[in-house]
């Protein structure tokens, strides 16, 4: 990561998962349908010296069924993606290529006359369903990324240690979430509700709901509203279960719930940040589960309770006690904005990385 310090702004290509349309986003954005201009409000590197040009989603009925098959073979991997995106003379004379995760990141250092690469890394800590190959191709591109970051601190040493990523390599980036689109509701506070959100493969839903039933039991008129794409079973009279996303409702569904409750397996990756930082944003207390991949983003007793895995008891009583006391979890969901507000917006997040990129490219200022 050494090299002459210039006096020059950063131009980086990014390249996000297929699915994320950087270039749809400030439509869907202007209209409140999702947070930030752009996907993880990565467009505020500009403020710090780095100007952004977004990887182009797949056109084409052809190509694009062609990328599905290569996905499907190679466990996500977008190889035919970065292929294609490897013709743009955007791409050939940036500075850099920024990666938000290894489905984008280990094909990127595949291609031969390319910028640095600076990739993040989501899953490769929690690596159960890989194939042999996937792990294979990920060792071998990790030596080759000129930076890795992570959004976890737990993440650091299994990186480090099991994975063998140098330490001038690898950085943490804390993850930010949009304080200016996700705020507090000014529809006031369902004392009954609890909501949850989460499809990823680590939540464990099964533990939320039963926890939920025995809080039920204790306090009738409890609610759990939960979005997910997962198969669960949640009897209808504990609550109402949401398929599809959550577009611009997902301020008000955080913000009028009293709790928002997230029950995980144990993981280093930092399952359910995304929404415990949302909830903190909207000024909601939150409830759960204790993981490495949470260190630095929940602070039990602060804006939030933290509990053990796996412990239906424990959850139900975190719960229960926040829905007795509407003050005390008032004051945690103000506390938690105001953490937020702090060190965990898009802000801070965009501040870091730039830090990085800039080292890896040599710039300054």
């Amino acid at each position: 990561m050494n090299g002459v310090p210039v006096l020059s702004r950063v131009r980086a290509w990014v390249e996000l998962i297929h699915y994320l349309d950087a270039a749809g986003w400030p439509a869907r954005n202007a209209v409140g349908e999702v947070p930030n201009r752009t996907p993880f409000g990565i467009d505020e590197l500009a403020h710090h010296g780095v100007d952004v040009v977004f990887r182009p989603s797949m056109k084409g009925r052809i190509p694009k069924a062609v990328a599905r098959r290569v996905r499907a073979r190679l466990g996500g991997l977008e190889y035919f993606e970065a292929l294609m995106a490897s013709r743009n003379s955007l791409r050939r004379s940036a500075d850099v290529v920024l990666c938000w995760d290894e489905f984008t990141g280990i094909p990127a250092v595949a291609l031969p006359f390319r910028p640095p690469v600076v990739s993040g890394v989501q899953l490769l800590t929690d690596p159960s369903g890989r194939s042999k190959g996937f792990l294979r191709r990920a060792r071998a591109a990790l030596d080759k990324m000129d930076a890795v970051f992570v959004q976890s601190h737990g993440q650091i040493p299994v990186m480090r240690d099991e994975w063998g990523v140098p330490e001038r390599k690898l950085r943490f980036v804390p993850f930010g979430v949009d304080g200016s689109w996700f705020r507090p509701s000014p529809d006031g506070v369902d004392r009954d509700l609890v909501v949850s959100v989460g499809d990823d493969p680590h939540r464990d839903h099964e533990t939320l709901v039963k926890a939920l039933s025995e809080v039920r039991r204790r306090r009738s008129g409890t609610r759990l509203n939960l979005a997910t794409q997962l198969d669960v079973d949640l009897p209808p009279e504990l609550g109402t279960l949401h398929r599809g996303h959550l577009g611009p409702l997902r301020r008000q569904y955080y913000g009028t719930a009293s709790i928002v409750a997230v029950a995980t397996r144990p993981n280093i990756h930092g399952s359910g940040m995304s929404v415990v930082l949302e909830a903190m944003a909207c000024g909601r207390p939150y409830v759960v589960t204790a993981s490495e991949g949470l260190e630095g983003y929940v602070k039990h007793g602060h804006d939030g309770l933290v509990v053990p895995p796996g412990d239906v008891d424990m959850f139900a009583s975190a719960v229960y006690a926040l829905l007795s006391d509407p003050d005390r979890a008032d004051a945690m969901g103000a506390a938690g904005r105001a953490r937020l507000e702090r060190d965990l917006t898009t802000h801070t997040q965009a501040r870091h990385l730039a830090d990085l990129i800039k080292e890896v490219t040599g710039h300054v200022g």
